[in-house]
Parts: C-alpha cells; sequence; structure tokens
C-alpha cells in the first residue's frame, strides 16, 4: 500500500524533473498534476504471472500466502486508482488563466492528499458498513434454510456495496474488498454448509 503512494510521488516528480531540464517533451512543466497522473497509473504492479505460478496446482504452494499477495494487489490497484481519481479531479478543476494556461500551486498537493485520504477513509467505511449489514441480516434471519437465495444474496450484497460506492464518487474497489474481510471474518458462520462452500469456490 505505502509502496504503491510512494512509487506514483517519486515516478511523477521524476517525470516532472525529466520535462523540465527538456529529456521529455509534451508534458506541461509547470504543473505537477501531470505526471503524478502518469506514476498513479503505472504504479500499481499486476501480479498476474505470480498468482498463476502460486496458484498452480503442481506446485502446492500454501494457500495463505496466495491469499496475501492476491490481497496485496488488490489493495494496491485500490490505493491506485484513488489517486488517480484525486490527481484527475484536481487536475480537471484547475483554474484556467487568460492565456489559456492551467494555474496551479503547490497547495493543490496538499487538497489532493487530504482528497485521498478522505476518500480511502470513507471507501473503507462503507465497505465495513456494508459488510455488517448482511452479516447481521443472515444471523437474525431463517435465510440458512433457502442456500441458492442465501447465495444469490451475498453477491447481490456485494454488488451493492461496490455500485453504492461508485454511485458516491468513492473507491468500489476497495470497498469491496473491506466487505470482503468483513464477511469471512463475520458472515461465514451464518452461513448454511451449501451456501458458504458455494461462496468459497
Amino acid at each position: 500500500m505505502f509502496g504503491t503512494i510512494i512509487s506514483t510521488f517519486v515516478v511523477g516528480y521524476l517525470t516532472l524533473y525529466l520535462a523540465r531540464i527538456g529529456l521529455i517533451s509534451g508534458t506541461d512543466k509547470d504543473n505537477p498534476m501531470e505526471p503524478l497522473l502518469f506514476g498513479a497509473l503505472i504504479s500499481a504492479v499486476d501480479p498476474v504471472a505470480t498468482l498463476s505460478i502460486l496458484g498452480s496446482p503442481d506446485l502446492q504452494c500454501d494457500q495463505l500466502l496466495y491469499s496475501l499477495v492476491f490481497g496485496e494487489s488488490v489493495l494496491n490497484d485500490a490505493i491506485a486508482i484513488v489517486l488517480f481519481k484525486s490527481f484527475h479531479s484536481h487536475y480537471s478543476a484547475a483554474a484556467v488563466d487568460a492565456d489559456g494556461e492551467l494555474e496551479t500551486s503547490s497547495g493543490n498537493i496538499h487538497h489532493v492528499l487530504i482528497s485521498f485520504i478522505t476518500m480511502t477513509f470513507f471507501s473503507i467505511l462503507v465497505g465495513i458498513g456494508m459488510g455488517l449489514i448482511p452479516s447481521f441480516i443472515y444471523k437474525h434471519s431463517r435465510l440458512s434454510k433457502f442456500p441458492k437465495l442465501e447465495t444469490a444474496l451475498l453477491f447481490l450484497f456485494c454488488y451493492m456495496c461496490y455500485a453504492t460506492a461508485e454511485a458516491i464518487d468513492l473507491s468500489g474497489i476497495m470497498a469491496l474488498f473491506f466487505q470482503g474481510v468483513v464477511l469471512s471474518h463475520y458472515n461465514s458462520y451464518n452461513l448454511s454448509d451449501t451456501a458458504h462452500v458455494t461462496s468459497d469456490q
């Protein structure tokens, strides 16, 4: 998580520096938002090859290791998306002066960081809240008598979490990730055996 944030700023400001000394053309030398958008775009590394090797039945790797690498990659993707959205919102909202140039200031970076922290916090909050609601419903209802309905509702609750977060301009991926963490801790005990096996697949 912190590696993605550090990588975004290192790549972004390195790109800005290279543009200012003339090694990169086509980038606004006075606007740090453009290179930071680029940094956020390429900072998240997707370990598809690593996951495919770890998931191979021939190697019989520890399932916990696979889950940790997968969870870290999902969280890194979510952090990169939130950073990109934060930079893009402040880049789009930058004022244009009389010559048609973008007016930016170093204060924008502080606004971006506050926006990033706020979006991350509320995305996590939505995910936790939308994970506790179905856990409460499943615990205090008799859905376990209807395994097909139980499984369908579980997937609908997950989609509702993603759609709710995206509808209020938060990170759906981050909300869904934390909803999954909450559901695995609190709701797995409330599921019937059939729904438990189906949801684990």
